[in-house]
């Protein structure tokens, strides 16, 4: 058996490779640490990515803040799921084999949804949670791998 196994929230991405000794199926699959990415999080507060707190919200004539960033938060969430993916695509070219995939609900669909159609296919099962921390026995039991 020859599986790859991404779990991944807006911070941090881990990647497995999952081996299991297919003369012995009473052997348990063993874990091998592909990837285990810190990675630039912009999922943070705006005054820790804003540094100029004089010159954030000139105002104009008007007396209206001018130049402000409306969709600043929204940009940088998009570009946190678009690092995540180009991570998750790159493992994938690498590594054969059929993928478990596991990302908390609110970026689950669009994650699968951007992921390259070769990358989408082999993906076999993928849950909707975040288990970045879970230890690697739970992640057996999750994707129900035991």
């Amino acid at each position: 058996m020859n599986l790859l196994m991404i779990v991944t929230d807006l911070g941090r991405m881990k990647a497995y490779r999952i081996t299991r000794d297919e003369d012995d199926p009473t052997t348990s699959p063993a874990f091998e640490d592909l990837v285990d990415d810190d990675l630039k999080n912009l999922h943070s507060r705006k005054s820790e990515r804003v540094t100029d707190q004089a010159g954030r919200f000139p105002s104009g004539r008007t007396g209206l803040a001018a130049g402000e960033k409306h969709n600043e938060e929204k940009e940088a969430l998009q570009s946190q799921l678009d690092s995540i993916v180009d991570r998750i695509n790159d493992v994938a070219k690498r590594e054969p084999g059929r993928i478990c995939l596991a990302a908390p609900q609110p970026m689950h669909r669009k994650l699968l949804d951007a992921l390259r159609p070769e990358v989408r296919e082999r993906v076999f099962r993928d849950l909707a949670l975040g288990l970045v921390k879970a230890p690697k026995l739970e992640l057996l039991q999750r994707f129900q791998l035991t």
